[in-house]
Order: C-alpha cells, then sequence, then structure tokens
C-alpha cells in the first residue's frame, strides 16, 4: 500500500438485528390501528439482514453494493417511519475528540456504564470512550455513509498506482469518497446538527477537510499520470498547483474547526477540538509545500524553455523555500515516503538552481524576478466530488431490473409516515370543525333558545292551560328518557368518579414536584461538599427551569378545571331534588304537578268572551312555538347529517395518490411525505362542510325573528288567560320540570367531560411524571459518577511523579442506583419535554394526543488489518 496517500479511519457498529426487529414491531403495533406487524414479518426481516450485513462488511469492493442497498432501503423507511424509533444506532467514532467534556450533559461517561450497557434497544442516546449511539435514522444515514466514503478512500490507498489503469481506479474512488462527504455535507449534516452528545465525525469541518483530501489525493493521482505521460511542463505545473491547493482548503478547514470550536468554549454543548489522526496535519502541510514547490519547478522548465531565464531562477529559488517549509512539517509524524519525495525534489532544484545561476551569470545577465512580480501559476482542476448515481438516487434503484438494482423497497404496503400524519390532521381538523363550529354552535343556539323560552314561562304556562290534569306527553317522554340513563343516581356517580380522579392528577403532579425539589436539595448539598474542588456540574436550580414551568402549567390548569367542577357541583346541589323528582316514578311526578280545571272560575258571557281570546292566544303562540321546535329539529339534523359525513369521509385514498404523485415528481427529496404537502387537500376537502356553517348562519337568523314573535304571542297569550293560582301553580311546576331536565342534559354533558378532561390529563401527567422521574435518577447517577471522579482525582493527585496517569477507565466503579423503570434514559440534563395539556376540557382528547405526538419518543467491520490487503474478486 502506498504510504503517500491517506484514507479515511473506518467505522464500525454492532448487530442490532434483535432490538431492531422488536422497535419496528412495536411502532407498528402502536401507532397502525389498522396494520399488525405480522403482515410485514418478511420485510422487518430482510431490513433487519441488511443492517446485520453492513455490521459485518470486508473491506472489498463487493461492500459497495451491501453499504448502497441498505442505504437506498433506509432512505425509503424513513419515508415510512418517523425518525426516531425507540431503536439507538450505535457507530464507532473514526476521529475521537481529543477532549471529550461531556460529563454534566446527556452523555459522559456514565453512559457506558449505563445506557450503553442498555445497548441499542435502549431508544436513548448514548456515549462511550469510542461509539456514540443516537436513535435517529439520519444519524444512521450519517454514519453509513461515512463509512461508504472511508471504503471508497481505503480503496483508492489500496491501489499501486504502479500503471495507468490503476491510477485512474485510484482517482475515481478518491472522487467517489469526495462525492459522498459532500452528499453528507449538503444532506446530512443540518438534520444531526441538534443530537447531543455530537458525534466528532460528522462535524462539518471535518467533513469538509475529508472531502479536500480525497479531491487533493485524486488531482495528485491526475497529476502523477500526467508526469508519467509526460505532459508539457506548463500543464504539469497548473496540476500540481490545484493539488497544492486542495491540500491548503483541507488544513484551512481543520485550522478554522479549531478556532471555532475555541470560540464556543463556553457553549451549553461541547464538541471538544476537533483532532485528526496523529500526523494528518504534518502530512496535509507537507503535501501542501511540496506540491506547491512541485509547481513551480515546472513552471520554471516552461519558462526555461521560453527564454525566460530571470522567471526561471525565481521560480526555482520559491520552489526551494516551499521545500524547506515541507522538510519542516515532516520532521511529525510524517512517512518515510514523502520525506525521500521531498529529498529527492531538493536535490533536484538544487542541481538546477547552481546550474541557471551559473548560465545566467555567465550568458543571459537577466534580473532574477522576485516571487513577487512572478505571474501566478493558473491552477487546472481535473477532478470533482463524483456522488455515485445509486446514493444520489436511492429509491429510483430499489427495484429487481436492470443493474444496479437493490430489489423491490421493503414496507411498500405500509402507509408512509408523512402520509399517516397528514391523515391524522385532517382527521383532527374536521373533528375540531364538528365539535367547535358545529356541534357548539348548535348548543348555543338551543340554549339561547331554551333560556328565553324559559324567562317567558314558556312552554309550562301553555301546557297547564291545555292540559289542566293529568302530564303532558312532552313531559312524560322526557321523564322516559332521564330514567333510561339513569337519572340523578347516574349524575351522582359520574360526579364521585370526576372527584376520584382529580384528586389522582393532583397526587401524581405533587409527587413529580416533590422529587424535583428532592434532587435539588441533593444537587445543593453536594455542591456545598465539594464547592472547593472546582465542582462544574450546572446546578439543578438551573436546568429544572423548564421542568417547574411545565409543572406550574399543570397546577394551572388542575386549579382553573377544580373551579369549573365547583361551578358543576353547585348546579347539581341546585338542582338535585327537580331531577330526583324527574327521574322518580310516574306516580311522583302526578303528585308534584297540581291538577286545575278552568271551568272553576266564575261563567256567564264574559267567561265565553274569555275562552275565546284564550283560543286565538293559544293558537298563535302554540303555532311560533312549533315553528321553533322545528327549527331545532333541524339544526339537530344538520349536525347529524355533518357527522355522518365525516364519518364516512375517508380521505387516505387521496392522500396516496398525491403522495405517489409527489414521490415520483420530487426525486430529490428522497421520497420523503411531509403533512405539509397536503394542506391544498386539506382545504378543498374540508370546504364540503361549508354549507352545514352556512345553514347554521340561516338557522341563527331565523331564531332571533322567531323568539321575537314569540315574546309578542306570549305577551298577548298572558293578557287573555286568566288569573288562577292552581293553573300557575302547576304552570310552575311545569315550568320548573322542563327546566330540570334542560339541566340534566346540561350537567350530564359537563360531568362526562370533566371525566374525559382528568382521564386525559392523568395520561399526560403520568408521562410527565415518568419523566421528572428518569432526569432525576440520570442526575443522580451523574451526580454519584462526578463524586467518584472527585475522590479519584484526589488520590491521583498524591501518587508518585513518575507514575504514569491512569486512563479514565469506560466503566466507573459505582454502578446506577436500582430504579423501577426497566429501560435507561440518559436525556439532557436539560429538563425533558413534557406534553402540555389543553386549558379547556372540551380539548381535553386533543390533548392528550398531541402530548403523545411530542414524546415522541458485536461483529466489527471496516477494521484493516496492519499489512493486510483488499481483495479484488474476479
Amino acid at each position: 500500500m502506498p504510504k503517500n496517500v491517506l484514507s479515511i479511519p473506518s467505522k464500525r457498529t454492532p448487530s442490532i438485528s434483535a432490538p431492531l426487529t422488536a422497535a419496528i414491531r412495536n411502532y407498528i403495533a402502536n401507532n397502525y390501528t389498522d396494520t399488525h406487524p405480522d403482515a410485514f414479518t418478511n420485510d422487518i426481516r430482510d431490513f433487519a439482514r441488511l443492517r446485520d450485513q453492513i455490521s459485518s462488511a470486508d473491506l472489498h469492493i463487493s461492500a459497495i453494493d451491501t453499504l448502497l442497498q441498505y442505504h437506498a432501503q433506509l432512505v425509503f423507511f424513513a419515508t415510512k417511519f418517523p425518525s426516531n424509533i425507540n431503536i439507538s444506532f450505535p457507530w464507532s467514532l473514526s476521529f475521537p475528540p481529543s477532549l471529550p467534556s461531556w460529563t454534566s450533559t446527556v452523555s459522559g461517561a456514565m453512559e457506558a456504564t449505563t445506557s450503553a450497557e442498555a445497548g441499542p434497544a435502549s431508544g436513548i442516546a448514548y456515549t462511550t470512550s469510542d461509539t456514540v449511539a443516537h436513535p435517529d435514522l439520519a444519524f444512521e444515514r450519517a454514519n453509513l455513509l461515512l463509512a461508504l466514503a472511508a471504503l471508497y478512500s481505503a480503496l483508492g490507498s489500496a491501489e499501486s498506482r504502479s500503471e495507468k489503469e490503476s491510477i485512474k481506479r485510484a482517482t475515481a474512488w478518491f472522487q467517489n469518497a469526495a462525492g459522498v462527504l459532500q452528499y453528507i455535507i449538503d444532506n446530512l449534516v443540518e438534520p444531526t446538527a441538534h443530537l447531543t452528545p455530537p458525534s466528532a465525525d460528522l462535524h462539518p469541518r471535518l467533513l469538509s477537510c475529508l472531502k479536500d483530501l480525497m479531491l487533493a489525493q485524486a488531482q495528485e493521482c491526475f497529476w502523477q499520470k500526467a508526469v508519467v505521460d509526460r505532459l508539457k511542463d506548463a500543464t504539469i505545473a497548473k496540476l500540481a498547483e490545484k493539488v497544492a491547493d486542495f491540500y491548503a482548503s483541507a488544513l484551512q478547514a481543520v485550522s478554522e474547526s479549531t478556532a471555532q470550536d475555541a470560540s464556543h468554549k463556553n457553549a451549553h454543548i461541547d464538541t471538544g477540538k476537533l483532532t485528526l489522526p496523529s500526523g494528518w496535519e504534518n502530512h496535509l502541510a507537507v503535501k501542501r509545500w511540496h506540491f506547491a514547490a512541485a509547481a513551480q519547478y515546472r513552471k520554471a522548465c516552461d519558462d526555461l524553455g521560453a527564454n525566460r531565464y530571470g522567471d526561471e531562477l525565481g521560480r526555482l529559488h520559491l520552489a526551494e523555500q516551499h521545500v524547506k517549509k515541507a522538510l519542516d512539517s515532516a520532521k511529525r509524524g510524517v512517512s518515510d515516503a514523502i520525506t525521500s519525495d521531498l529529498k529527492s525534489l531538493q536535490g533536484i532544484l538544487q542541481s538546477n538552481i547552481a546550474r541557471a545561476s551559473r548560465d545566467n551569470d555567465l550568458i543571459y545577465l537577466e534580473a532574477v524576478t522576485p516571487a513577487s512580480q512572478l505571474a501566478p501559476i493558473q491552477p487546472a482542476a481535473m477532478v470533482k466530488p463524483v456522488t455515485p448515481v445509486e446514493l444520489a438516487q436511492p429509491i429510483a434503484h430499489l427495484r429487481d431490473a436492470p443493474p444496479p438494482a437493490f430489489g423491490k423497497p421493503l414496507f411498500a404496503e405500509l402507509v408512509p409516515y408523512g402520509v399517516h400524519l397528514a391523515i391524522s390532521i385532517y382527521d383532527d381538523r374536521k373533528d375540531s370543525l364538528l365539535r367547535d363550529e358545529l356541534a357548539s354552535r348548535r348548543d348555543e343556539l338551543d340554549a339561547l333558545a331554551t333560556s328565553t323560552l324559559q324567562s317567558l314561562n314558556l312552554p309550562g304556562s301553555l301546557q297547564a292551560l291545555e292540559q289542566p290534569m293529568g302530564l303532558p306527553p312532552s313531559l312524560l317522554r322526557k321523564h322516559e328518557e332521564v330514567v333510561s340513563q339513569g337519572g340523578l343516581e347516574r349524575l351522582q356517580r359520574i360526579a364521585h368518579d370526576v372527584e376520584r380522579i382529580a384528586a389522582t392528577d393532583r397526587d401524581t403532579l405533587a409527587e413529580a414536584l416533590a422529587l424535583i425539589e428532592h434532587e435539588e436539595r441533593e444537587d445543593e448539598s453536594v455542591r456545598a461538599s465539594f464547592s472547593s474542588q472546582g465542582w462544574a456540574r450546572p446546578p439543578s436550580s438551573q436546568v429544572n427551569t423548564e421542568l417547574k414551568s411545565q409543572a406550574a402549567e399543570y397546577h394551572e390548569t388542575l386549579i382553573k378545571a377544580a373551579a369549573s367542577d365547583d361551578i358543576v357541583r353547585r348546579k347539581l346541589d341546585d338542582w338535585e331534588d327537580l331531577i330526583g323528582v324527574l327521574s322518580g316514578n310516574v306516580d311522583g311526578l302526578e303528585a308534584f304537578v297540581p291538577s286545575s280545571n278552568p271551568m272553576a272560575s266564575s261563567g256567564g258571557a264574559g267567561v265565553g268572551r274569555a275562552s275565546e281570546q284564550q283560543v286565538q292566544a293559544v293558537r298563535a303562540l302554540r303555532e311560533r312555538l312549533e315553528h321553533l321546535d322545528d327549527l331545532l329539529d333541524s339544526r339537530s339534523a344538520c349536525v347529524t347529517e355533518a357527522k355522518t359525513l365525516a364519518a364516512a369521509d375517508d380521505i387516505r385514498p387521496m392522500v396516496m395518490r398525491d403522495a405517489a404523485t409527489l414521490s415520483t415528481s420530487s426525486p430529490a427529496s428522497g421520497g420523503e411525505i411531509a403533512a405539509a404537502d397536503f394542506e391544498e387537500l386539506f382545504d378543498r376537502e374540508l370546504a364540503k362542510y361549508t354549507h352545514f356553517k352556512e345553514d347554521l348562519d340561516a338557522s341563527e337568523k331565523a331564531q332571533v325573528e322567531l323568539l321575537e314573535q314569540i315574546k309578542q304571542r306570549n305577551t298577548a297569550f298572558v293578557e287573555a288567560r286568566r288569573s288562577d293560582a292552581t293553573i300557575q301553580r302547576r304552570e310552575k311546576a311545569l315550568q320548573n320540570l322542563d327546566a330540570a331536565y334542560i339541566k340534566y342534559r346540561e350537567l350530564s354533558s359537563n360531568l362526562i367531560e370533566g371525566l374525559e378532561f382528568y382521564n386525559g390529563l392523568a395520561k399526560i401527567l403520568s408521562a410527565y411524571r415518568d419523566s421528572v422521574k428518569e432526569w432525576a435518577r440520570t442526575r443522580q447517577v451523574d451526580l454519584h459518577w462526578l463524586i467518584h471522579q472527585m475522590g479519584r482525582s484526589s488520590i491521583e493527585d498524591h501518587q508518585a511523579p513518575q507514575q504514569q496517569p491512569q486512563q479514565q477507565p469506560q466503566q466507573p466503579a459505582i454502578q446506577p442506583p436500582e430504579s423501577p423503570q426497566a429501560r435507561s434514559n440518559f436525556e439532557a440534563d436539560a429538563a425533558p419535554s413534557a406534553p402540555k395539556p389543553r386549558q379547556t376540557r372540551s380539548k381535553a382528547r386533543a390533548a392528550a394526543n398531541e402530548a403523545a405526538q411530542s414524546n415522541p419518543p458485536p461483529p466489527q467491520w471496516g477494521a484493516l488489518p496492519p499489512g493486510a490487503k483488499i481483495q479484488f474478486k474476479d
């Protein structure tokens, strides 16, 4: 293997077949109600098998297809699943930072003994001394492609370049490596930038450095071929100048990243100093000046042929200066082959300088051109990043033929995650429209009509006059409805359940707050004990602010809900007796409603005239009341029709159709579908509910006019009827029972809404409490480890000077305390995000759904042993 080129260190990843299979099955089972994981058994098995193949792949040309096939399936997989499916993807670090300082955040050495032991199945981020793991598909893709770039660079470095075909192959491999690195920079750096702990391998400056290094080596191969082919000196000079430019650019990327890291040393996340393998920076510096010198030498030869003797000498002297700079860098960690090449070039330059000086002094007598006045050499770039077409268009190659073909896409029958989310969003908007703009508005209009009638003593006064004895049929219908639903006993039972679950919710929140306060007291106590030893961990009072803020929101929500509960409770107490009468037996109703006899009043001609006036007034009022009943029925029918339409409204086929169109028309996006892509479809489909809202608008306008007419007819009715105390008592009793029926329905709705609210909040608070438990446990484990480290540091300070400092163990002596949680969850010290409830009960279910969405929650390959050679299959 040539000693004058570099290859990217290989990356390793263990087999995670079992936890990967379990994670995919669990996600399908938990998130796709219309799909069973068994329907995708073969797809899950094949996907896990592809993942295992990359973990055991050899450094061989055949591994390229293995990596590209898994990448293509991984890209398609990402269109069906979210980025986090609760499986961690561990990858070794090719470029570990020189000074990891993640002790007090999500990462840290403690993860090596806790999260790392839990492994990929933990579904959380963790680090060890040489590994970073994240439950993120973009992280998996980025590391997979970095492994591919390392493979391409290893293949290029393995070429002997002793003949032209080998030089061509090396040039192609290095350009492919640069193309893969450019793809990572363009497509995966940003999606992984938020991950903590950060992976040093994905530092954008490091990737830029590696890309320029690969281009430099590819250009160097092209330069070598030009030398072998004996091209013109001017041409070779331009090629060499570009080689020097590429190496200079790679070196500058490292220098800038180091300065950038230093400027962010106080940032929340410390990525550490970006570190290249030993000797790499010197290698880059040597190569830069070596090819700068070679370019000047070749240009000097061109100047000699063109009789520019002063320029020739000026360039030879400049080349000699470049060689001296290269030799200075070559003293530290550079291969003997490179040093030998430099010394050979130095000898050539010295002999040419002697010859040119002698000839110029004796014959040409030209002034030596200063370096500042020499015309710059125009670099000629003959290489560029070449992205394999299978990488640029991964999903297009998921086919059986023609080659290159990676087989049919796995999980093709599973609804894409973006589509699944889009369908959920549409259903939520549809439900919100039905609830808030139709059903709630219908209820408001009905309540206005009812309150107006109650203020007019209707329809009780009319029923008392029309049916002086017995119970009106409308009252009997209401009585039967209340009895069939459970009556007063049902309301009292639901009210008791609401109080019980509300108390449980308050206890859950109190438990979470107690955990936060206990952890903060413990942190303050330990901080005070170690204050003299440079205790640097952020205090709990700073990192638990988000948790406390969430707790305050939940507490405020419970206070408002309790106030609503008191109103409902008082309303139930106020109407308990009347609802009890309405939900009792018929005999009790008849006893409650007194009979009246209008004929008991004094008769005569006046009676006849009064009866005629009453008949006309009653008829006019009854007609208006019947029209109001028809209006109420039409509104109810309108909402019922809208609900029927919504029940049959399945947007899935249209979303699937549009998703297929988007995937075909936007190959550059990798086939990824976002819910925002369907906004136009949502607007178009929700428009079919517009006429229901228009019907309610018309109904509201008609009701305003009708209630005004009822008020006028009722005035005439009151003036026409005779004053009778018995009739008035009957009117009042009937009106009270009618109002009790309205209150029964209102209380029933209030109590059920409260029950649903507290049940939904219970899930959210339980998730919040669990996240607090895990956060507190993580802080406690971190605390114990830091205490252990402080103690160990004290011991090391007293060791003999000649004793070498021990390396940090991968597993600290203190193990994490036992936890009822089976799953380790090493999140950041920054408080974990918990779901937030809606503050109105009517949206409790939507809040619970929102909370569920927001929590969102080996054999080695690639190591080339010393002295090993890459084998190429026939």
